[in-house]
């Protein structure tokens, strides 16, 4: 059984002699301590079809294949295809492991292969691979988005991830700008959505890692729910999303266009942790290959603001938690108001303080009246 296993994972699945080295170290204990040895041969087995699981993870970290070769490997093993429409679709034998968290070691060493196959200005438009690699982040939201739902309670999404972030003692950053992610069809008037990212700061174990800011949820400021383009996607009966963009009405387009997204690089916030010369998630993340045309039509009907820094109408009402109590506190009536005067005292001075920073400079109590 244990000579099928490896004739498989080396024949089919692409893995070296290191990663094959490592998987027996693993099931040792299983004859040492004399416990059923076939049980443990299968369900190890199993993991290794399980992206991101620990049997997984250890097999990819330990690999000795060069970055590219390893970032390659992963996406053949989901069968990573892109469409007629430009849509990844992930058709594989593999898939994703059920307990694979945002912070995951896995991420953390994929995440550092991308930056190592992928560095200086051109980042993932170097080749076809890259182009895949920048879709493969849709798929790694899903798994985040799904992750934190299926795994904690609470009335709103963010309660969930809140939760999360808790148990796991994991950091959240309010502070990178959600103005990509607060796309309008109409003349822009205040933000609806704020930006959640995680790690705030790196609490990778491994100096050879960093997932700081790495994993992305993007809220309604109102519903507290996920924004997100997996909420309006279609899967198909074979398992394929419908990547038709004509198969979409404009209400999934918003959702589409103002999605969460991956981050490969380091997105630099409020957090004053990196070289002023990292410019990776400009790179790697920003200045991206194509997106698949439904969210290209999504992105040409809703356009991101400009931001307030360079004369534009979005300036980030959320920095911290208190902001969103302070400005769900406002009417929606009078909303569209109070934000031109922040907005006015944003370009002002040049600072983005969020709504409850902007309050306590200023030293204003407002007495909203209901309309």
């Amino acid at each position: 059984m244990l000579k099928k296993q490896l004739r498989f994972l080396q024949k089919h699945d692409h893995w070296d002699q290191a990663a094959l080295k490592i998987y027996l170290k693993q099931i040792q204990p299983a004859f040492v301590k004399q416990v059923s040895v076939f049980q443990r041969l299968a369900e190890s087995f199993e993991q290794t079809q399980q992206v991101g699981s620990e049997v997984y993870t250890q097999m990819y970290v330990g690999s000795q294949l060069k970055a590219k070769k390893k970032l390659r490997l992963v996406l053949r093993q989901l069968g990573a295809v892109v469409d007629d429409h430009g849509f990844l679709q992930l058709l594989g034998t593999h898939e994703f492991a059920r307990n694979l968290v945002p912070h995951a070691v896995f991420y953390t060493a994929f995440r550092a292969d991308v930056w190592q196959a992928y560095p200086g200005k051109a980042g993932l438009n170097r080749d076809a691979l890259g182009q895949r690699l920048h879709l493969f982040r849709s798929w790694i939201d899903l798994q985040n988005i799904r992750y934190i739902r299926q795994n904690y309670t609470g009335s709103t999404d963010f309660a969930k991830l809140q939760k999360y972030a808790t148990t796991a003692k994991i950091p959240l950053d309010l502070t990178t700008s959600a103005a990509f992610h607060n796309r309008s069809a109409q003349v822009f008037r205040y933000p609806q959505n704020m930006k959640v990212q995680i790690s705030a700061a790196n609490t990778a174990a491994s100096s050879n890692f960093n997932n700081a800011r790495m994993a992305e949820f993007i809220i309604d400021l109102d519903t507290r729910n996920f924004v997100s383009e997996w909420d309006a996607y279609c899967f198909e009966s074979d398992g394929r999303v419908d990547s038709d963009p004509q198969h979409y009405s404009k209400k999934q387009l918003y959702q589409i266009a103002n999605t969460e997204s991956f981050n490969y690089g380091i997105p630099k916030g409020q957090q004053h942790d990196l070289p002023a010369k990292d410019h990776t998630h400009y790179y790697l993340d920003v200045k991206h290959p194509f997106d698949p045309q439904v969210r290209q039509l999504a992105t040409q009907a809703f356009r991101s603001p400009q931001v307030v820094t360079i004369g534009g109408p979005y300036a980030d009402l959320i920095k911290r938690l208190p902001d969103l109590v302070s400005w769900q506190k406002i009417p929606v009536s009078q909303r569209n108001a109070v934000y031109q005067e922040y907005l006015r005292f944003c370009a002002k001075t040049g600072s983005v303080p969020g709504y409850g920073g902007f309050l306590e400079q200023v030293s204003v109590k407002y007495l909203w009246v209901e309309v």
